[in-house]
C-alpha cells in the first residue's frame, strides 16, 4: 500500500501535464475553426475582457466587443480563403500558436496568444500581419 501511494505521489505530475496540453490543444483547435470560418462572434468567445488587436500597423488593446467588431472588419475586408495553425507551443504561462490566414486579398502570418484564467484560456493578443 505504502509503495502504491508513493508511485501514485511521484506519477500524479505528470498525468496532469497531458490533461493540461489536451486542454490548449482543443481551444487552437476552435480557434482555428472560427478563424478559418471567419466567425468573429465564435472567436469572441475566447477573448478576455481585454483583448490587444494587431493588424499590420495597427496594434491597439480593445475591449471584448471592440475587439470583436475589429476582427469581424477585418474578416469583411479580407475575406478568408484557408487559415491553418501550422504550429503550437508555450513559453511561461503563455500558449501561443502560429498560422497563415489566406484572405482573397493575400497572405497573413497570424499570432494567437492565450493565458489561463481560472478553467478557461482566453486570448490576450491576436496578430494579423500582411506578408510583404
Amino acid at each position: 500500500m505504502r509503495k502504491l501511494i508513493y508511485l501514485i505521489a511521484i506519477c500524479l505530475p505528470f498525468a496532469a501535464q497531458p490533461v493540461q496540453a489536451q486542454g490548449t490543444q482543443e481551444v487552437f483547435a476552435q480557434i482555428e475553426r472560427s478563424i478559418a470560418g471567419a466567425n468573429a462572434s465564435s472567436l469572441s468567445a475566447y477573448f478576455g475582457s481585454q483583448v490587444e488587436v494587431t493588424i499590420n500597423d495597427q496594434d491597439n488593446v480593445y475591449s471584448k466587443d471592440q475587439a470583436t467588431f475589429v476582427i469581424k472588419e477585418f474578416f469583411q475586408d479580407h475575406p478568408v480563403r484557408s487559415f491553418k495553425i501550422l504550429h503550437t507551443g508555450s513559453s511561461n504561462n503563455t500558449y501561443y500558436a502560429v498560422g497563415e490566414y489566406y484572405s482573397t486579398r493575400g497572405r497573413y502570418d497570424t499570432n494567437v496568444f492565450i493565458k489561463k484564467n481560472g478553467n478557461s484560456y482566453l486570448i490576450e493578443q491576436i496578430r494579423f500581419e500582411s506578408e510583404q
